[in-house]
């Protein structure tokens, strides 16, 4: 037998995110998330007044099984954005600092992109976190939709100080506990926006933030990137790559454009975890559920 299905069969009418807990209402049928639908005294589709009550919530099981089988199918990608927001990055990289595009106008003409690519997908969970002094969560591990580009675009620096190794643990705590809520395999990135600077984290012993980053991101197997807006503190984020063995990625406002289109473009290197994730799954009566698994490789330009 065939089981037809779609991603639109995956996600829940009220949040628009993938099913965690689905229930159909009793006696109208109709599916929703449980936590979703106790937000609402009748049911909210169209022309439907069914109540509801704790008591007409019936677990959805074929839906459940259908959500287990796409991650089971699927190497769901799980990704923090951490943007800087703090002073420097009003400024752009002209000798006249107040004059063209800023760091954090390019950052988040950069991020648009980005969110516009992984619109709808049901592969990759999205997190943004902005960060100066204290780290700030925008969202956290959500299907992209319009109101998350639209919390992005009004985004500001917010002019204050830089407490980059703050945040990096801020977010490697999200992933420690994202680890331990998941029973599946999954790609994790941690992807930092920032000119560079570090001014204001907690503690003054560099090599200790260095030591923590580093084996955390090991042991929780994060990818981890640090794309380099500007030419601000180059030398010094290269050489803080290196030590904690993440990627570095430099664009300015002259090769934006660019680094963009490669990151967008990219060969899909989660392919072959995926199809090894599949290879190691039991035969089963159902064809695979089609995912939109997408790459995000960065290119490097300097």
């Amino acid at each position: 037998m065939t089981l037809q299905t779609n991603k639109n069969d995956l996600i829940c009418y009220l949040c628009g995110n993938i099913y965690t807990n689905p229930i159909f209402l009793s006696p109208c049928g109709h599916s929703f998330d449980r936590e979703c639908i106790l937000q609402h005294q009748t049911c909210p589709i169209e022309r439907c007044n069914a109540y509801v009550y704790e008591t007409s919530l019936i677990p959805n099981h074929t839906i459940k099984n259908l959500v287990d089988r796409h991650y089971q199918l699927t190497q769901c990608i799980y990704e923090i954005f951490l943007l800087d927001t703090s002073t420097s990055m009003w400024y752009s990289d002209f000798y006249i600092k107040y004059i063209g595009k800023s760091r954090f106008q390019i950052a988040i003409e950069f991020l648009t992109k980005i969110f516009e690519q992984r619109w709808n997908s049901t592969t990759n969970q999205i997190s943004l976190v902005t960060f100066d002094t204290n780290p700030c969560e925008r969202f956290s591990f959500e299907m992209i939709r319009e109101h998350h580009i639209k919390i992005l675009q009004k985004l500001q620096p917010d002019g204050a100080y830089t407490a980059l190794f703050d945040a990096i643990k801020f977010c490697l705590k999200k992933f420690e506990n994202l680890n331990q809520t998941i029973n599946r395999s999954t790609t994790q990135c941690l992807y930092i926006l920032t000119d560079g600077g570090d001014n204001f984290s907690a503690s003054g012993n560099q090599q200790h933030y260095i030591h923590y980053v580093k084996e955390q991101s090991q042991k929780l197997n994060i990818s981890g990137h640090i794309i380099q807006i500007g030419d601000k503190n180059l030398t010094h984020i290269k050489d803080l790559c290196d030590k904690i063995d993440y990627h570095f990625h430099h664009f300015n406002n002259g090769n934006a454009p660019e680094f963009t289109k490669s990151f967008l473009l990219s060969p899909d290197h989660y392919t072959q975890t995926l199809q090894q994730t599949i290879d190691a799954l039991p035969m089963a009566h159902t064809d695979p559920i089609q995912s939109n698994v997408i790459g995000n490789k960065i290119a490097v330009y300097e």
